[in-house]
């Protein structure tokens, strides 16, 4: 048996960031392109993921600033998406 061990990490140096990982499996195509649109606009620029700076990591994988993470839940919910979320601490 190991004790758990208290890490400290220096704020200044790490952030903290929620992931999301989502399914679109259950979206009629024309739905997926209304989510993806949603997402990150027609231009590919705008959408949720401008306004809420997230880094789309992969094709279904988000990385949210904590402050945004609500608002992130709330669309997907709205999108009826099936989702995780895990709260990370990212290097800046």
């Amino acid at each position: 048996m190991s004790a758990e061990k208290e890490v400290r990490l220096d704020n200044k140096k790490y952030s903290s960031m929620v992931l999301f990982s989502y399914s679109t499996k259950h979206l009629l195509k024309k739905d997926k392109i209304r989510f993806y649109y949603a997402l990150k606009g027609r231009d590919g620029r705008t959408g949720i993921v401008k306004s809420c700076r997230i880094d789309h990591l992969g094709r279904t994988v988000l990385l949210v600033p904590v402050k945004f993470a609500k608002e992130v839940d709330e669309f997907l919910n709205f999108w009826k998406c099936k989702f995780d979320q895990k709260e990370v601490l990212v290097k800046k």
